[in-house]
């Protein structure tokens, strides 16, 4: 068999602390996805493509692994793949037949032998292209299997992380795979495809052939994730005052409520913010409320910074721009601002009319697009913790941006503005 990416499969002992749902959280996305797995009355029942998106650190991974648990329990589960941008085995679409077709052999002897009997009929079919792949190695030995299967179940194949597949040619190429397996398959195979809103995806789910196949899932806040978070909160707070090393120390009103809605306000919504703060309270070389105060900003962080899983994932997507110290520029305004007209920022920034929506198109992972009721286009920050991140020097580096300094020239362009200025 080709390459197979033993680090992509859902539940591979190779990743270290994978993310998953904490246990009563993202319970109806959860369900409304399994629900059209199990082809259940739900809105998007006859779309067999669910494009799950959010921002950055909304949790999309440990949704996709959360159904693969589930379904691989209800016997739904054909496949999955988990991207990963800094792991040379997944990052990449080289891997994926080959990885699907070996879960595929594993729960099948029938297909086992028919994958087999090609590899060993064409052993260069892992150099052709996906659609040849996913035809002779996947569609074709499932056929047979599933003709003669008592119960007829709608198998799933979840790919996780697509954004992180570095080729964005191969991303379009997975898509239209994908496409192409679902809407020509005789076996009903429904496919689950998480990643961030990156232009290149959302241009491809946004095709007239594609659109009519996928129904879109943005996690945003009607899926009520602050509840969620203030549970993990919650929980994982609880186990800290009954098992860390360090308990006895820790005051009795630890944390206090408005701290826990401070941490809250601050994840935004996305739960890498609140991971990653459970994680650093975690360390068993410090006390946690000693730890919390760092967080909070109530004393000087330890050699650790708190931050350093969030402070990668800014650094990474600001420094991907074409221009990164523009980027932060107009990240500082927005950082100032719940919801701003791009035309303004232009103005302030004496920028050229639409750059501002240029530079932000690759930032859909934090940054919010919309246009208003008079087709005007707004930005807003999607992370509330972003504006932290940016205005502090020990961890943004060459991003960072002094607050004051930036909030002065603000006010002075606003001057020159009102006073006839350009």
């Amino acid at each position: 068999m080709g390459i197979v990416a033993p680090n992509a499969l859902h539940d591979s002992g190779h990743v270290v602390d994978p993310p998953k749902c904490h246990p009563g959280t993202r319970v109806a996305i959860i369900q409304m996805i399994t629900d059209w797995v199990a082809e259940s009355d739900v809105p998007h029942r006859d779309n067999p493509i669910t494009w799950l998106t959010g921002s950055a650190g909304a949790g999309k991974s440990a949704i996709g692994r959360s159904v693969c648990e589930r379904c691989n329990e209800e016997g739904t589960l054909l496949a999955s793949f988990f991207f990963g941008s800094n792991d040379p085995t997944r990052n990449h679409s080289r891997s994926l037949v080959a990885t699907i077709a070996y879960q595929v052999c594993a729960i099948n002897l029938g297909v086992r032998k028919a994958v087999s009997d090609f590899i060993e009929y064409d052993p260069l079919i892992f150099t052709r292209s996906l659609r040849a792949q996913f035809s002779s190695l996947i569609i074709g030995p499932l056929l047979a299997n599933y003709a003669n299967a008592p119960q007829k179940v709608s198998p799933l194949i979840v790919l996780d992380g697509l954004d992180e597949c570095l080729d964005k040619e191969s991303q379009r190429d997975i898509l239209e795979t994908v496409l192409w397996v679902v809407t020509t398959s005789p076996i009903p195979i429904r496919v689950l495809v998480c990643s961030r809103p990156e232009n290149n995806i959302t241009a491809a789910f946004s095709t007239v052939r594609m659109s009519a196949s996928v129904f879109k899932i943005f996690l945003g806040d009607e899926y009520r994730p602050d509840e969620d978070i203030r549970l993990y909160l919650q929980d994982h707070f609880h186990a800290i005052r009954a098992e860390h090393i360090f308990r006895s120390s820790i005051p009795p009103s630890w944390p206090t409520k408005e701290q826990q809605n401070q941490l809250v306000r601050k994840s935004s919504g996305q739960f890498i913010y609140a991971y990653t703060v459970i994680r650093y309270l975690k360390s068993l070389r410090h006390r946690p409320h000693q730890r919390l105060d760092v967080i909070l900003g109530l004393r000087p962080p330890f050699k650790d910074l708190p931050f350093a899983e969030l402070d990668a994932l800014y650094s990474h997507l600001l420094n991907s721009t074409d221009d990164p110290s523009l980027t932060s520029d107009i990240m500082a305004f927005l950082s100032f601002y719940t919801l701003m007209p791009t035309p303004v920022i232009e103005k302030y920034l004496e920028l050229a009319d639409g750059e501002v929506e240029i530079v932000l198109s690759d930032l859909a992972a934090i940054v919010k697009m919309e246009i208003n009721h008079s087709g005007v286009h707004q930005a807003s920050l999607l992370h509330k913790s972003f504006a932290d991140f940016l205005f502090d020097f020990q961890r943004s580096k060459n991003l960072y941006r002094n607050r004051e300094d930036t909030r002065a020239r603000h006010l002075i362009r606003l001057l020159q503005i009102f006073s006839g200025g350009s």
